[in-house]
């Protein structure tokens, strides 16, 4: 059986056994942002030194083009352009900044005079910051049809271990505001590598002007340091899938990016890491589908995976499969701390341990626990919450949990905070040799079917006449209204399928439709009544 798109991307991050970078391009500032093309930027360029004229623009750039012919003979009309604008950028350079140091109605037609003292204080490159002015015009187009795309990416950024862009706008920090900022190729350099949730400015930021790759001395200068950044990156791009977005396959960043670091692995490693490279392309309206491209460099080659997606969410979605779910400022922060404490000289009280030197403790009694320290006594079952019991209901991925504890301090606690909530306590009862009749008196748990049953809004939403496979019917009678689905499931409680209840609530739990927070008590609800039928025998 031939398996459709969606299936496939979930085979590719299924297979994921480290969370993937971002390598981003302009494609994505010009599908969720106003961002202008290239051409169109340096066009903008022109028309202040030159006027409106797209002609003698036009004949410039084929000027460039036939005085470059010679080195170009191999090259797309689509890679020409990665050659030819750089060097029109060097000609409108010189010429721009000229302007600017010798032709005051230039200066105050170009910039203010707040612009200018900045430019002279910083010694910035009048003709870069003039490209930075016009980058930080950029900015998320909420009216764009693609823009929905981003709740999904921004919902799973913990599920991202970093990102690498030439993009120079700030959208990318817009979207991924936890994220750290390194910009520029020494930085990076200078960089601890293994470190996460960070995003890598390789061709410079609208931030610092003189750090901007823009014209062909930068991109040489670029190029020459070129090598030093392919080793820096080596780690990345063998242990993590790298997912690219917004190039096209033979943009010369890429390639010669590739190019080096093909010398750098043997033709095994390579082959080992062909599963790591993921290219998103999008479809302009035709058939959506995954290509496998093979890309030669010398006598080695890499192969590389090419999703050409309408819908990028479809994409996204699938990162909310991966298992990360400490939040994005938090990992940050104990990273610090534990980065700080190992290469420090000198103690410090924000992390705190015990002796950890007996025999008794191995890999799996080792843990760790992330918290304020004025709450550092109550390390235990005393720091888990109904997020943490709910998932392990579902997933069995908590093993930790099966404890009497959980039943004397984990829900004592939750009941004294939230005492309206349901507690699934079935499956615990069940593999500690305990009964209904051993859980407090104030505590809420499902007795019978009868206990769930719609409110006094989501009764107008039952539907009385849904026969056999319930879960199935009501999700088709309403596909895309989830609080008459909660409603159809609560009315027909005693008859629901408990592991179809189960497969129901975990395919939203994966997708985060229970999240938003008019829905999370309906998520409880109905976790609580698939413990009661899954568990309660």
């Amino acid at each position: 059986m031939l398996l459709s798109i969606q299936e496939k991307i979930k085979e590719i991050v299924t297979s994921f056994n480290q969370l993937p970078y971002l390598f981003v391009g302009t494609g994505l500032s010009m599908r969720y942002a106003n961002a202008f093309s290239w051409g169109d930027l340096l066009y903008q360029i022109w028309c202040v030194i030159y006027g409106e004229d797209r002609f003698k623009f036009d004949k410039a750039l084929q000027r460039i083009e036939y005085e470059l012919n010679s080195t170009l003979i191999n090259k797309t009309d689509e890679q020409k352009k990665y050659y030819v604008f750089p060097q029109l950028a060097s000609e409108l350079q010189y010429r721009f900044n000229t302007l600017y140091y010798t032709d005051e109605a230039f200066e105050s037609r170009v910039f203010t005079k707040e612009e200018s003292k900045d430019i002279i204080q910083n010694k910035y490159d009048p003709f870069k910051f003039y490209v930075t002015k016009c980058t930080l015009q950029i900015y998320i187009d909420v009216t764009k049809p693609e823009y929905a795309e981003l709740d999904t990416l921004v919902q799973y950024q913990n599920k991202i271990a970093g990102i690498i862009t030439t993009n120079y706008d700030t959208c990318l920090e817009n979207l991924f505001k936890d994220f750290e900022v390194m910009i520029g190729q020494e930085k990076i350099l200078l960089s601890n590598v293994n470190s996460i949730f960070e995003i890598y400015k390789i061709h410079g930021c609208v931030s610092d002007p003189n750090s901007i790759v823009f014209t062909s001395n930068d991109y040489q200068y670029f190029d020459d340091k070129l090598k030093y950044l392919s080793s820096k990156l080596l780690t990345i791009f063998v242990e993590h899938p790298v997912i690219f977005i917004g190039y096209g396959m033979g943009d010369p960043n890429i390639q010669e990016l590739f190019s080096a670091i093909s010398e750098c692995l043997s033709p095994d490693a390579l082959q080992k890491a062909k599963d790591n490279f993921i290219f998103i392309t999008p479809a302009f309206g035709t058939n959506e589908e995954l290509r496998t491209r093979e890309f030669n460099y010398g006598t080695n080659k890499i192969l590389m995976t090419e999703l050409v997606l309408n819908d990028y969410s479809i994409f996204y979605k699938e990162l909310g499969t991966i298992v990360s779910s400490m939040p994005v400022k938090l990992m940050r922060k104990m990273q610090d701390m534990v980065t700080r404490y190992v290469y420090s000289t000198t103690a410090t009280n924000n992390i705190i341990f015990g002796s950890i030197n007996s025999p008794d403790i191995d890999d799996g009694k080792a843990a760790i626990y992330v918290g304020s320290i004025d709450t550092i006594s109550q390390i235990g079952f005393d720091s888990f919450d109904i997020m943490d019991i709910l998932e392990d209901v579902l997933f069995n991925n908590k093993p930790f949990l099966m404890n009497q504890k959980l039943i004397t301090n984990t829900f004592k606690n939750i009941r004294s905070i939230s005492g309206s909530t349901y507690l699934p306590v079935y499956k615990y009862i069940k593999s500690l040799n305990m009964s209904i009749d051993d859980i407090p008196g104030n505590y809420l748990v499902i007795k019978s079917c009868a206990d769930i049953k719609p409110n006094s809004t989501e009764k107008k939403y039952v539907d009385t006449q849904i026969k056999d496979d319930f879960i199935q019917n009501i999700v088709n009678a309403y596909p895309n209204h989830l609080p008459k689905q909660f409603a159809n499931i609560k009315y027909y409680a005693c008859y629901i399928n408990a592991d179809e209840l189960g497969d129901y609530l975990r395919s939203h739990y994966k997708n985060g439709t229970y999240f938003e927070r008019t829905r999370v008590s309906a998520f409880k609800k109905l976790t609580a009544l698939y413990d009661y039928l899954k568990y309660n025998n």
